[in-house]
């Protein structure tokens, strides 16, 4: 295998491991969680659906699911028509399992975000982007989110802030922990989400990799795979940490 497979290998086995664990711990947080999507709950940021706008019929795909889909049923709960992928065949088959409890018609398959075999052209009215992180071919991942959009179409793409990446809170300080411009592959140690450190921790850790993104990256990939810019925003997140007076998110919408 060459450096980009064994990556994108190390992004796959880490979620496969983790992901029945964490739908466990979202269940230990959120009790309710089949029944409230079975009720139409809708679990995405308040300016996500607003940039999105009326999603009611559309087809939607939403291309890094997890086994939760939180954001692929709440797309379903806002009337789109969605189907949604990931890279870890656990998650997807943990996604349809939910799927099928919470009564939601949603298509789940397993795909690089990347590369989008599976996804024939012209094929949505919606592409949702988020964890840019996993994807180490920006340039890839935008030719192929352009191709599987219908003319007019729309790109959301709905990112952490590539400046927050590379800073981190010590003690009521902000300190750089990278280059923003250092685009090399991040190894390190998975050891899972907040909401596995919120119920005490997963116990394990498996080797993984990121991929840092600045925003010029972003916006040149897009533009290059021939999209239109319509619009940015880049939202604050609560926290009680200083590195909450810099923006939480970078949200852009783009059009075919």
């Amino acid at each position: 295998m060459n450096d980009k497979v064994e990556r994108l290998e190390l992004v796959r086995s880490a979620w496969d491991a983790y992901h029945p664990d964490y739908m466990e711990f979202n269940l230990r947080e959120t009790p309710g969680f089949h029944k409230d999507f079975a009720e139409g709950a809708v679990m995405l940021d308040d300016h996500v659906t607003e940039i999105a706008g009326n999603v009611a019929g559309k087809k939607l795909l939403d291309i890094c699911s997890a086994g939760d889909a939180k954001q692929a049923f709440s797309w379903a709960n806002l009337g789109a028509q969605v189907t949604a992928c990931d890279i870890s065949p656990a998650a997807i088959k943990i996604a349809r399992e939910n799927a099928e409890l919470i009564g939601l018609p949603v298509t789940f398959d397993v795909a690089d975000a990347q590369t989008l075999d599976p996804i024939g052209a012209e094929t949505f009215d919606i592409l949702y982007a988020h964890y840019l992180m996993w994807f180490e071919n920006i340039y890839l991942a935008c030719r192929n989110w352009y191709r599987v959009l219908r003319p007019g179409g729309k790109l959301l793409i709905d990112a952490w802030h590539p400046v927050k990446y590379c800073l981190e809170d010590v003690d009521g300080r902000i300190r750089s922990v990278r280059s923003y411009h250092d685009l090399a592959p991040d190894y390190r140690e998975f050891d899972g989400t907040f909401v596995s450190r919120r119920q005490g921790g997963w116990g394990q850790s498996k080797p993984i990799v990121e991929f840092h993104h600045t925003i010029a990256e972003m916006m040149n990939a897009a533009l290059a795979a021939g999209l239109r810019l319509e619009r940015v925003e880049e939202p604050q997140w609560e926290s009680e940490e200083a590195i909450a007076d810099l923006p939480g998110g970078f949200t852009s919408l783009w059009r075919k």
